[in-house]
């Protein structure tokens, strides 16, 4: 397996932060992170993507959380750190790149995701 995910992503950008190797990413939602990448014209650093089951547990995240990824269901959200870019430009160009979850109510970062519908918190 090649080291990159996309043109601007490594593998390692997506992995399960507890350190268990977990990568499993869906295709769909790489390919839109790579669209969002080229809008902003600027390099993006993942906070979070991946979370194994154990891991999504001992952060807090939600069950059925879009970040939690199992071989048979791979995750499709990635907290992008807001860093030196505008967080409303995020927002709109995620909106563009196609993602239907975005979650904005956090400080440091935007939330996107692939999820089927449409959702803002």
């Amino acid at each position: 397996m090649s080291e990159y995910a996309s043109p601007h992503f490594k593998w390692s950008e997506f992995a399960c932060r507890c350190g268990c190797g977990c990568t499993f990413v869906s295709e769909q939602a790489i390919v839109k992170l790579e669209k969002l990448r080229v809008l902003l014209a600027s390099p993006i650093k993942i906070n979070s993507s991946c979370r194994c089951p154990i891991h999504n547990a001992k952060v807090g995240g939600a069950p059925l959380s879009q970040h939690r990824a199992t071989k048979s269901n791979p995750s499709t959200a990635f907290d992008i750190a807001i860093g030196n870019h505008d967080k409303q430009e995020i927002i709109e160009l995620a909106e563009l790149a196609g993602f239907n979850g975005i979650g904005t109510k956090y400080r440091t970062f935007v939330h996107v995701d692939d999820r089927p519908n449409r959702a803002r918190w």
